[in-house]
């Protein structure tokens, strides 16, 4: 019989240097900091590398998976990423409230991607059903159910 080591992973809650800062509420229960590019140039076939700060804002009973989803003109997606935070290791489940969470992800652009200026789109939604997490105002009325991020992508 063997033995099993579990350890508490240690939360964060400073805010980290954020390259591009961006506030948006969801529900009011996680709140967008901002986010980082690694590249705003890229080719059918390569993958973007965008990093993701979110502030837990209450704790949560439902596990939530972030969509990431790069968009063209005709706001078809041409690349997507979805998962639950951390590369399915930090679900929301998780947060404890004032929790930052630096949250990876890789878009592989589709090979068959026309050239042109692309903008990405993301959010949270319930794996079960499939409802995506309100985006709220101060006054807590849902202003969308996604946040378009405003730095344009560029494919060649």
């Amino acid at each position: 019989m063997g033995w099993v080591r579990v350890e508490a992973r240690k939360r964060v809650t400073t805010v980290p240097p954020i390259g591009h800062p961006l506030v948006a509420s969801f529900d009011h229960r996680v709140e967008l900091l901002g986010y980082d590019l690694e590249e705003t140039s890229l080719k059918p076939g390569d993958t973007l590398h965008l990093t993701l700060y979110w502030r837990a804002l209450a704790e949560m009973d439902k596990s939530y998976t972030v969509f990431t989803h790069l968009l063209d003109s005709d706001s078809q997606i041409r690349g997507q990423k979805d998962s639950i935070p951390g590369k399915g290791t930090l679900p929301t489940t998780s947060w404890v409230a004032g929790e930052i969470i630096t949250d990876r992800y890789e878009i592989a652009v589709h090979a068959d991607a026309p050239p042109g200026r692309y903008i990405l789109e993301i959010g949270f939604y319930d794996a079960g059903t499939g409802q995506r997490l309100p985006v709220v105002n101060q006054q807590g009325q849902r202003v969308d159910d996604r946040v378009l991020l405003p730095t344009e992508i560029t494919l060649e």
